[in-house]
């Protein structure tokens, strides 16, 4: 090839020359304000204005400084769009503050459209760093097509202690910063969605907390994954559970057999006093006769071996990992029980603390190296 020759590059548009339908998928994995901004493409992107017909609508104000640019082009988006067509996923990052009836107005016109996957994120901070929760109007919480629901950094409107939810088609529920007016909405909400799923919950408030807090079960026998961080949320509501992440406060009661789980990971609340851990773990593991895996971050507790031994060791436990290990007398008897107990346990890891100084990591791996295990196929890892 000559150094003197020039490629030459098409300058025909290939992307527009794609069908319609290709054009929409496309489309689909972009933010709407980028989806929208492709009008300025070329003449026929424009005629045919492939976002109207987009099912899949995501706004973050982030993206965009200014607030009454943002409202609207998020008020264009809903009136201008295809109307006669669904929204299957409307997703919203809000930073700024905007009036109620702008939301109810937005929210409205995406239930009115069957929308099936609702994501909500209200993150609005004043100039002095604090949160400002942003009310979500009632009738949210009563959509019969959705099937997920997202809420983070928002309050919940429920002024009526008797205000009911309906959520029948709801199979992922995610709850982040999330503000309650009365406890009781907590369980009304779980009731309210009889397939649920997929349960995941952080730092929940409540504005008025009942004198006497109530444990009666909500109907979560469809329940198969459960992620729960804070307070409100009863460890029995979760027995149908196959799989658990969950950090323990100490006021959750434990009563309810959790003959599903086979996966568990378990941290415990700060304030969660040592003396109860162990007493707590023994119970967790008598109640869930076919657990298969087990993980605990923790690193203060006070064991001591129970007279029977928990089912699961003598038939399902086949991997578990303990984390936060400085070689107290009492992290070490638990391994050790775990290891002489569990007939069928395939790897026991044990993560030690990074504050652990060399010499002690040691004598902690030559302790528990030495230590019989009851399953020939074991093996003992330290991370």
């Amino acid at each position: 090839m000559s150094r003197n020759m020039v490629l030459s590059i098409p300058e025909e548009d290939r992307i527009s020359d794609l069908p319609y339908e290709v054009l929409e998928h496309i489309l689909s994995y972009l933010p709407t304000k980028d989806a929208v901004a492709t009008t300025f493409l070329s003449k026929r992107w424009k005629s045919e204005s492939v976002w109207r017909s987009q099912l899949n609508l995501h706004f973050d104000d982030k993206t965009i400084p200014d607030p009454s640019a943002f409202r609207q082009l998020l008020y264009s988006v809903i009136t201008k769009r295809d109307n006669t067509l669904p929204i299957h996923s409307f997703h919203l990052n809000s930073r700024h503050d905007y009036n109620t009836d702008f939301y109810n107005f937005v929210y409205s016109s995406v239930i009115t459209r069957g929308v099936q996957n609702l994501s909500i994120d209200h993150c609005n901070i004043t100039t002095t760093k604090t949160f400002i929760l942003t009310t979500l109007p009632t009738f949210v919480l009563t959509t019969k097509t959705l099937s997920v629901l997202k809420l983070k950094t928002i309050a919940l409107n429920e002024d009526d202690p008797y205000f009911e939810f309906d959520l029948p088609s709801l199979k992922v529920l995610h709850l982040e910063s999330v503000a309650f007016t009365y406890d009781k909405h907590i369980r009304k909400l779980l009731s309210a969605c009889p397939i649920l799923e997929e349960l995941e919950t952080k730092d929940l408030t409540i504005k008025r907390l009942a004198k006497h807090l109530q444990f009666d079960v909500p109907s979560l026998s469809n329940l198969v994954t459960a992620d729960i961080s804070g307070g409100y949320i009863v460890l029995d509501w979760l027995h149908n559970v196959q799989h658990l992440r969950i950090k323990l406060r100490w006021v959750n009661p434990l009563l309810a057999m959790f003959h599903n789980l086979i996966h568990m990971e378990l941290r415990f609340d700060s304030s969660y006093p040592a003396g109860f851990k162990g007493g707590r773990l023994i119970k967790l593991l008598q109640n869930s006769p076919k657990l298969q895996t087990m993980i605990i971050d923790e690193g203060d507790i006070e064991w001591k071996d129970p007279k029977i031994v928990p089912e699961c060791l003598l038939s399902h436990l086949t991997t578990c990992s303990l984390g936060n290990y400085r070689r107290s007398y009492d992290q070490i008897q638990f391994a050790k029980y775990i290891m002489q107990n569990s007939i069928v346990l395939s790897t026991m890891t044990i993560q030690i603390a990074k504050s652990v100084k060399s010499d002690t990591k040691i004598q902690m791996c030559k302790e528990l190296s030495l230590c019989p295990r009851n399953s020939a196929t074991c093996k003992l890892l330290f991370i």
